[in-house]
């Protein structure tokens, strides 16, 4: 509490006091008493106003500091309310009222809002549950000729799947909670689920494919990876560079803090892995890097392919994040682009 901020506020009540102290002394005067004998009187009373004035101030100080000592302790600042009992006087315990009944009103709406939300998320993953059913028939009637035409079918199957599994992750995203399991995961299993579930798109657009034998496991959410990674081997095909065999080469390096390299196949192989998936694709420009990982944002290479949503890399940031991965972007335009990926690897003893 400011001192000059309390006594511009007391400046009327104290002037209003000080004037009917003055008429006092005047009535008092006029009854033949003399100024030396009302000179004590002004001067205790004055004495006494300003000693008061002194009190309530610290008073008031000491309140609003124990006030904020509870905020700051206070992880979740809205409980603010719930948890003050030091209204010591009938104003502010008016003012308590009106704060709890506002801060009640606040939680009944955020409730309401959660409410609202966790009903939106279950009618999206009912949805795109009841999606995958159809496409899962369909793509084994499909399966069962394999020619140009049902191939054709296969491929379109796979870009449902994506998008659903985008809409998905979506809705997951916007939600306050999250079904994340940390575990040991076999980063090779992952890879290769990823190839397998985009296996006609990379069929289809001959790419070539560059995959260590070996590497190691890490602690992750499998089903977060997994949809990170086919994030990033689908944008690599579909950005391909025109004219050119399309290549992506999968890579992993070692960092203990101390120094970096390939995977020897050691029992305690380090701290942290760094998985890196390069393309030969059309590059990203160096104006459009570092936004890429913005919601919505396409980009020079999003205008051109129109059906890019601008969505996906985002949604890779933002699960990562939430699960303490390190993800980030390297490109030249017309040459490579290439997508790091740090994760925490097992310590096997």
């Amino acid at each position: 509490m400011n001192g000059r901020m309390y006594w511009r506020q007391q400046a009327v009540p104290v002037l209003v006091q000080v004037m009917c102290l003055c008429a006092a002394s005047l009535y008092l005067r006029a009854l033949d008493i003399t100024w030396v004998q009302l000179l004590p009187l002004v001067l205790a009373y004055m004495g006494s106003l300003i000693l008061w004035n002194l009190l309530r101030f610290y008073r008031k100080r000491n309140y609003f500091h124990k006030m904020a000592v509870l905020m700051e302790s206070l992880d979740e600042k809205y409980l603010f309310p719930q948890v003050w009992k030091g209204a010591g006087s009938w104003e502010e315990a008016g003012y308590y009222c009106l704060l709890k009944e506002c801060t009640k009103s606040m939680l009944e709406e955020t409730e309401e809002a959660r409410r609202v939300q966790m009903e939106y998320q279950e009618r999206l993953e009912t949805y795109v549950h009841d999606m995958k059913q159809p496409i899962s028939v369909v793509s084994l009637i499909a399966g069962r000729e394999k020619n140009g035409e049902n191939r054709a079918v296969l491929l379109e199957l796979e870009k449902m799947n994506h998008l659903l599994e985008q809409i998905l992750y979506f809705g997951r995203s916007e939600s306050a909670h999250s079904d994340f399991l940390i575990q040991k995961v076999n980063t090779g299993d992952v890879i290769r689920e990823c190839l397998s579930i985009n296996k006609q798109l990379l069929i289809q657009n001959k790419v070539s494919l560059d995959i260590p034998d070996t590497i190691p496991g890490v602690y992750a959410d499998e089903k977060a990876l997994l949809f990170v990674l086919n994030q990033i081997i689908y944008n690599a095909v579909t950005y391909q560079k025109p004219g050119e065999v399309p290549r992506i080469t999968i890579s992993c390096l070692v960092l203990n803090g101390k120094e970096s390299g390939a995977w020897d196949g050691s029992e305690t192989p380090g701290n942290k892995l760094l998985l890196q998936v390069r393309d030969n694709g059309c590059g990203i420009s160096p104006e459009d890097l570092p936004r890429i990982f913005e919601k919505g944002f396409t980009g020079r290479n999003g205008r051109e392919n129109r059906r890019s949503t601008g969505m996906g890399l985002y949604l890779c940031k933002k699960i990562c994040g939430r699960l303490g991965i390190g993800l980030s972007a390297s490109s030249e335009k017309g040459i490579y682009t290439q997508i790091n990926i740090c994760l925490p690897i097992l310590s096997e003893k």
